[in-house]
């Protein structure tokens, strides 16, 4: 129900937009339904991912393998792929932010060891955003606007660190 109201929402926006702009209705400009891969965004995030997230997560963002398979203690799992075979893109913009920033543990177990160590001292925002866009730009369109539509309905601005 919120999705179709925030979709009407969106709709009258763009309308909006393009009336005031001088655009008529009857020709609007092309609108994707997700944000475009920009290069340069992608570029960096090939190298921040390279640096700092291929040793685990494997060259071609393939993941470590048996990556589905639970660890000696029944609950590690080793680094998943963050192409199309993984589950990265099931993730909102904020929920993978917040993992690149602070790691990531294991949400059933706060005693356990983190499975993912935080690079909020060591990325910049600019960097953990551009390594968001990188790892988009691995999925399927498919993929895409349903991180998009995750994204929107999980709407909150991340926090950006002070420098």
């Amino acid at each position: 129900m919120k999705w179709k109201r925030l979709e009407w929402l969106l709709l009258a926006l763009v309308f909006g937009l393009a009336a005031c702009s001088g655009q008529t209705a009857a020709n609007p400009a092309p609108l994707t339904p997700y944000p475009t891969l920009d290069g340069i965004q992608v570029a960096r995030g090939r190298e921040v991912y390279t640096q700092r997230c291929a040793s685990c997560h494997g060259q071609n963002a393939e993941g470590a393998p048996n990556w589905a398979t639970p660890g000696p203690d029944g609950a590690l799992y080793l680094a998943p792929p963050h192409d199309d075979t993984g589950h990265t893109w099931h993730h909102s913009d904020r929920v993978l932010y917040m993992t690149i920033r602070e790691g990531m543990g294991d949400p059933l177990r706060s005693d356990a060891p983190l499975r993912m160590p935080p690079f909020g001292d060591t990325l910049s925002d600019a960097d953990i955003r551009a390594l968001i866009v990188y790892v988009r730009s691995l999925w399927s369109e498919e993929h895409r606007l349903y991180q998009w539509r995750e994204t929107l309905k999980d709407f909150a601005p991340t926090p950006t660190p002070p420098p």
